[in-house]
C-alpha cells in the first residue's frame, strides 16, 4: 500500500446507488465485481497506485501526486461508479481545528465569489455537521467569501467519516451502473454508426459484458466499425474482454439484390442479420441479441417491422434505444466518446436502389421474401465468419 499522511490528496470513489439497490445477498458480489473492474482498469494504464475498501460503498485510491489526474479519469470510465472524489484528509479531533484547517484549504478559492459549506458526516462526532458548517463558513467570510446557500460560484465540500475528515478538492460524476459482469453476457451487432455502439454503451452500463458481431459488405467499413468497437471497450470495457465474429454477408446481399423485390430488400436483409446473430448467440450460449433499433427511425424499424424481425428468431432481441430520438442518441455518443468517429460511418445497407421501400409488412410476405435467399448461402456466411479477441485487431487485419 502506498503510504499517505495527512494533508496527502487521495482519491474516493462512490459506489452507484443502482448496487445498492440491491438485496444484502447481492451487494457483496456486485461490490467485488466493481473493485475487480476498478482494479483491472488501473492496472491497464500501469499507474503506481493501491486500492481498498473502506465503509460499505467507498473505495480509496492513493497514488504519487502526479498520478492522480490520470487515475481519477480512469475510475470515472468504470460502471458502477457514481462519483470520483480527490480529497485532502484533514485532522478531526475536534470541532474547532477541523474548521481550520478546512478554511485554511479553501480560503483562497471562496476569496472574491460566493461560495456554500456542505457537510457530509458518518459516525458519532459530538456536534452535527450544520455546526460544521457555519464556522468553516464564519472564517471563509472572514477571508473574503460570501455566502450564498442557492447556486453558489464555489461549494466547500466536507466528508467526515467516523474519526476521518475530508475536503473535495475536485469531483467528477461516474457513469454509474452497474459493474460489467454482474449480469449476463450479450451479443451485440455493431455497425459502427451512432446507434449500435451507443446500444452496446448502455447494455455495458447495466452490467452486461457484451460479445460483437460485425456484417461485412465492405472491407472498409468494416475496419471503420470494428475501430469504433475498439475505442468504445478502450474506455468503458474494464471487466470484459470481448470476442469479435465478423460475418462476410456480400454473398447475402447479391442474392437479395438478384431474387428479392427491391421494395422488401431492407426489412429483409434486417432479418437475415438478426438470423444470423441468433445463430451464432444460440452457439455461443449467449441469451440476448442487441440491435440499436430506434422505433421509426428507418423503414425496417417501423412497428410491424420490429415485430416481425422479432418473431423471425427464437433468441430475444433487446432494443435499449427503442423510445429515444436521433439527437439523443448522439448526445450519448458524444458522452461515450465515440461520435466523432461513428460521423465517418458509411451506409452501406441500402439496396433499395433509390426507389419505395415498404413500411408496414406483414410477417408471412416478409418470411416468404426471406425464404428466397437459399439457406445454404446464409449458412455458409455464419459458418465462415471470423472470430477473434477485439484486442487483437489491427487495422486491415481483415
Amino acid at each position: 500500500m502506498l503510504a499517505t499522511a495527512l494533508g496527502d490528496l487521495v482519491i474516493h470513489v462512490t459506489l452507484s446507488g443502482d448496487i445498492f439497490l440491491k438485496s444484502r445477498r447481492t451487494q457483496p458480489r456486485m461490490v467485488q465485481r466493481a473493485f475487480a473492474n476498478l482494479g483491472a482498469a488501473l492496472d491497464r494504464s500501469d499507474l503506481p497506485v493501491a486500492v481498498e475498501r473502506i465503509g460499505r460503498h467507498r473505495f480509496r485510491v492513493t497514488a504519487p501526486a502526479e498520478a492522480l489526474a490520470p487515475v481519477a479519469e480512469i475510475a470515472t470510465s468504470v460502471f458502477g461508479v457514481a462519483s470520483v472524489d480527490t480529497m485532502v484528509e484533514l485532522p478531526a479531533d475536534g470541532l474547532d481545528r477541523l474548521a481550520d484547517g478546512v478554511a485554511a484549504r479553501t480560503a483562497e478559492r471562496v476569496r472574491g465569489k460566493t461560495f456554500a459549506v456542505r457537510v457530509k458526516r458518518r459516525g458519532r462526532q459530538s456536534w452535527r455537521s450544520l455546526d460544521l458548517a457555519r464556522r468553516v463558513g464564519d472564517r471563509l467570510v472572514a477571508a473574503g467569501g460570501t455566502v450564498r446557500l442557492t447556486d453558489p460560484e464555489v461549494v466547500v465540500a466536507v466528508q467526515v467519516l467516523g474519526r476521518q475528515a475530508f475536503v473535495v478538492e475536485e469531483h467528477r460524476r461516474g457513469p454509474g451502473g452497474l459493474p460489467i459482469g454482474s449480469q449476463e453476457l450479450v451479443l451485440s451487432l455493431v455497425s459502427g454508426g451512432f446507434d449500435s455502439t451507443v446500444a452496446a454503451w448502455m447494455m455495458m452500463s447495466r452490467g452486461c459484458p457484451v460479445e460483437f458481431v460485425h456484417f461485412s459488405l465492405t472491407c472498409a467499413q468494416s475496419d471503420h466499425a470494428l475501430a469504433v468497437a475498439q475505442h468504445l471497450c478502450a474506455r468503458w470495457g474494464a471487466g470484459m474482454a470481448p470476442t469479435v465474429h465478423v460475418v462476410e454477408f456480400q454473398p447475402v446481399k447479391e442474392a437479395l439484390l438478384e431474387l428479392v423485390d427491391s421494395r422488401m430488400r431492407q426489412i429483409c436483409l434486417k432479418v437475415l442479420m438478426t438470423k444470423a446473430a441468433a445463430h451464432i448467440a444460440t452457439e455461443r450460449h449467449i441469451s440476448a441479441v442487441v440491435t440499436g433499433d430506434a422505433l421509426g427511425q428507418v423503414s425496417s424499424q417501423t412497428l410491424p417491422h420490429l415485430v416481425a424481425v422479432s418473431h423471425a428468431v427464437d433468441v430475444p432481441i433487446l432494443r435499449p434505444l427503442l423510445g429515444m430520438p436521433k439527437e439523443t442518441i448522439i448526445d450519448y455518443a458524444r458522452r461515450v466518446g465515440t461520435a466523432q468517429l461513428s460521423a465517418r460511418a458509411r451506409e452501406v445497407c441500402d439496396l433499395s436502389g433509390g426507389g419505395p421501400v415498404v413500411i408496414d409488412a406483414g410477417r408471412h410476405a416478409i418470411a416468404a421474401a426471406v425464404a428466397a435467399v437459399p439457406e445454404a448461402v446464409m449458412a455458409d456466411a455464419v459458418a465462415t465468419r471470423k472470430t477473434f479477441l477485439l484486442s487483437d485487431w489491427q487495422p486491415g487485419a481483415l
